[in-house]
This record gives C-alpha cells, sequence and structure tokens, in this order.
C-alpha cells in the first residue's frame, strides 16, 4: 500500500459525501481488470449512495458479462455521452487519453479523481490514489472497501477477483505478491466462486475466437534469432476477443518478446506486447503513443501493416540493442527462483 493512501482514501470519500451523480469510465479496449474494476467501483458507489453512470469507449468484452452489473456499461461508440458531469471517477488508465470518447462528460468543473496502478508521470485527477505496485487496480479498489468499511457484494467481489487473476495472469506474472493472493483468498471468503470465474474467463472461447486465433497463428513471424515474434489479423478478419492471443506466441521457449496486431477498421491497428526479459514493453509502447506494464503493454497504429511491422521490429531491435550485454546475462542465468536464497 502506498504512502499517504489513507488521507488519500479519506479525501476520495469526503469528495462522494455530496451523493453527486458521478461518471465512472475506463480505458478503451478493456481487460478483464479495466470491466472488474469498473463493476466493481460502481457497486462500492452504490452502498454510498453514490448514483453512476459507467461506460467505456468500446465494447466490453462479452466474456465479462458474467459480473453483476455488466449490463449497464455503456458502450460509447453507440451511445456516445451527450452531457458534461460534475464528477468522473477513471479507473485503470494511465492518461487521460486513454478513456478516448469517455472525456466528453468532462467539463471545466468536472472534479477528476484518478485510480490506477500504471504510472506514466501523469497524475491527471484532482485526487489522485495510484500505486504501481498493486497487481491490479482491481486490488487497489479492494483497499478501498476495506478502509471504507464496506461489504464485499457479490458484484464488488466477483469484479474485482476478475481484475486481479486477469492483470496478474493467474498468479504467473511478478506483480503477483504475497498481498495480492491474501486479498484473493479473502475475496473467496467472502463468497467468490475461483473456478467458475476462471472457467468462465480462460475457458469459455467462442468458436469465431478460435478461428481467429488459428488464422492470426498462420501469420507468426519470428526474428532475432527466433527471440521475437509477431503475428496478427487484418480487418478481414478482426474479432473484438482477442484478448489473451499474444500469449501463444510469449509462450514459445526461445521468445523474449512478443507482438500480437490486430486491425479493427482499415488502417487502424490494436497492437499487444509482452516481455519475458527485463525489457520494458511500456516504454516501447509509450514510445508509440501507448502505455501499460513492464511485461504488458500496448497501443494504436494507424497506418498500413507493412508500416507496423516495420516499426514494431525496429522498436523490437532498438530495445534489445540497448538491453545488451545484460539481456545477455539474464538468458544464460538459469532463472531459478529459490536458488540465490539457498546459496545466501
Amino acid at each position: 500500500m502506498i504512502l499517504g493512501f489513507n488521507e488519500v482514501a479519506a479525501s476520495i470519500r469526503e469528495s462522494l459525501s455530496d451523493r453527486r451523480e458521478t461518471l465512472v469510465v475506463t480505458h478503451f479496449y478493456p481487460d478483464g481488470d479495466a470491466i472488474g474494476s469498473l463493476t466493481a467501483f460502481a457497486g462500492m458507489l452504490k452502498q454510498l449512495g453514490v448514483p453512476t453512470v459507467i461506460a467505456v469507449d468500446d465494447a466490453p468484452p462479452d466474456k465479462y458479462s458474467f459480473l453483476p452489473g455488466f449490463e449497464r456499461i455503456i458502450n460509447l461508440k453507440k451511445q456516445p455521452i451527450d452531457r458534461t458531469f460534475e464528477r468522473i471517477a477513471v479507473l485503470d488508465a494511465g492518461a487521460l487519453s486513454r478513456i478516448g470518447s469517455g472525456d466528453k462528460g468532462i467539463g471545466p468543473q468536472t472534479h477528476i479523481i484518478n485510480i490506477d496502478h500504471h504510472f506514466t508521470g501523469e497524475l491527471y485527477g484532482h485526487l489522485n490514489l495510484v500505486d504501481v505496485n498493486a497487481a491490479a487496480t482491481s486490488e487497489i479498489l479492494f483497499e478501498l472497501c476495506r478502509e471504507w468499511n464496506l461489504e464485499i457484494t457479490p458484484q464488488i467481489g466477483y469484479g474485482l477477483y476478475t481484475g486481479i487473476i486477469t492483470d496478474t495472469g493467474r498468479f504467473r506474472f511478478a506483480n503477483t505478491t504475497a498481498r495480492t493472493v491474501q486479498i484473493c483468498s479473502e475475496l473467496i471468503a467472502s463468497g467468490v466462486d475461483s473456478g467458475w470465474v476462471i472457467e468462465r474467463v480462460f475457458y469459455n472461447l467462442s468458436l469465431n475466437s478460435v478461428r481467429a486465433l488459428t488464422r492470426a497463428l498462420t501469420n507468426l513471424e519470428m526474428h532475432f534469432d527466433d527471440r521475437v515474434a509477431i503475428f496478427g489479423l487484418d480487418n478481414h478478419h478482426h474479432t473484438d476477443d482477442t484478448e489473451g492471443f499474444v500469449e501463444y506466441a510469449s509462450s514459445i521457449k526461445s521468445v523474449i518478446l512478443a507482438g500480437f496486431y490486430s486491425e479493427m477498421e482499415p488502417g487502424l491497428f490494436k497492437v499487444s506486447l509482452r516481455s519475458r526479459c527485463q525489457i520494458d514493453v511500456s516504454e516501447l509502447a509509450a514510445r508509440l503513443g501507448g502505455g501499460g506494464h513492464k511485461k504488458a503493454a500496448g497501443f494504436r497504429f494507424r497506418g498500413d501493416k507493412a508500416a507496423l511491422k516495420m516499426r514494431l521490429l525496429s522498436e523490437f531491435r532498438r530495445s534489445i540493442e540497448m538491453a545488451g550485454s545484460f539481456l545477455e546475462n539474464e538468458e544464460s542465468s538459469q532463472n531459478i527462483p529459490w536458488l540465490d536464497s539457498a546459496e545466501a
């Protein structure tokens, strides 16, 4: 938990005491933490008597439709905001630009609450609760629930649990801490069915999604002595449900950097990046107008596929060259986590 958490949490709670209607948004191309945070925070504000409008500048992935409160999420592509709000809560978005047309709800007098675990150097809120050491924004919201003495209702519990297991890769990523696991244990104790959530999120793919993945993998390209893998889909074969596709490339034994692209509309690509080494793909994504985490990041690209691939490979090459000997030492080590402590 960050220094000053209690003070910021108290300030946010005080700002909500007026019970004004609040617009709650997250980043476009929402993942599990984005959607889970959105539904959970709406449930938290409901307990506080604060009315909400919850929205995202994209179609919320159907795989999360099991979450209580999902049906209230407004797709701003179909139902644009036509007014400004006195208060907006922005969740899981490292920059205000990441909420897309959600910013139409912001006026000169709008009070902005920013709750996030990314850090891009932009504390854009009037109140900022940003903890880069948290595994997920959902983890921060759990701490807020405890600080505000809120009941972990099914809407809150399932949203937070989904956010944490997706942003930690089912506890596989390095952002998983003892506190992360403890929080999930408490959520299960509150009534969350862990197996059911994992089944719905990871083992409930649509046939269309599987066919898209099959086609994408036929485009797999290996570069830089098989250390880099890129693949993707053009607009004719794009599907909204591509979350996790990039993991198939990053799971290849020799791969340290992977990229997946999907052309959502002619000339507009969504790109997901993964790192299995010390290279920080959030820095790479930031150079291309995106963001994320050290091991997982993304960005949007306008142009043709050839230009995208050329730029992506150029950035991967630059990152590998900058890592230099440090990367070679890392690759040559066994990376067995208990060896250092055993030798000590």
